[in-house]
């Protein structure tokens, strides 16, 4: 079984989802 997180962003196209997505990406947060 892989290490990660279920994380479910509201509103991920929206401006603040995105930049949510881009600094998890960034801090490469195990996001599945």
């Amino acid at each position: 079984m892989s290490e990660g997180w279920n994380i479910a962003i509201l509103g991920a196209t929206g401006a603040v989802g995105e930049a949510l997505l881009e600094t998890l990406a960034e801090r490469q947060f195990p996001v599945r």
